[in-house]
């Protein structure tokens, strides 16, 4: 993996893991996996499917939501956070291409977690490292213009 930044202490976003990198992550006390990406995309060298076979094979919890030019839906942002929160106490890695749709959600997780306003969610989001810009902003504020937290 060439991204691996740590968000808080048990949640990491990355970049794509390859099948040797999932078994790192396991080594390492990881115990569940997000990936943001959809089948198809350059720098793949798993499929969606067949990343959660591995990762499940190796003993790791997986969660697949493809995050593209789409608005979020509130069931595949629901599903991150409940995945999340479900490993509240244990590491997880959030990862896609680069790193940034995961920084996307986890900045989404906290600033629902925290009942952060938009403006809170931009700010703290950037002292956590969780800077979005360009299209995954737009996509982060109208989130967080129809499903607002503390709502």
């Amino acid at each position: 993996m060439n991204v691996k930044r740590p968000i808080t202490p048990q949640i990491t976003i990355g970049d794509q893991p390859t099948e040797d990198d999932l078994k790192s992550l396991r080594d390492e006390g990881y115990v569940g996996i997000v990936n943001l990406r959809n089948d198809g995309e350059p720098e793949q060298p798993l499929g969606t499917a067949a990343e959660g076979e591995r990762a499940r094979a190796l003993g790791l919890d997986y969660l697949h939501y493809g995050v593209g030019a789409a608005p979020l839906s509130e069931q595949g942002v629901e599903s991150v956070r409940d995945f999340l929160d479900r490993h509240a106490d244990e590491k997880v890695l959030v990862h896609c291409r680069k790193g940034g749709r995961a920084a996307a959600l986890v900045l989404l997780h906290q600033a629902k977690a925290q009942k952060w306003t938009l403006a809170e969610a931009i700010a703290k989001g950037r002292a956590m490292g969780l800077e979005v810009e360009g299209g995954l902003r737009t996509l982060v504020e109208n989130y967080l213009h129809a499903h607002p937290p503390g709502a």
